[in-house]
């Protein structure tokens, strides 16, 4: 993910009271997470 998409994923977040914390682990997320299709699938029918 570049700098500046990073950047602005965490003033938002921030914006919406997120912590720190919970801003770390859901970056860490989107970095390094893989789903699988059935995932993915799951995710967008709830």
């Amino acid at each position: 993910m570049a700098q500046k998409e990073t950047t602005n994923i965490i003033i938002k977040l921030k914006e919406k009271g997120w912590t720190a914390d919970e801003i770390i682990q859901f970056l860490t997320f989107i970095e390094t997470h893989i789903p699988s299709e059935d995932e993915a699938r799951k995710a967008l029918e709830q």
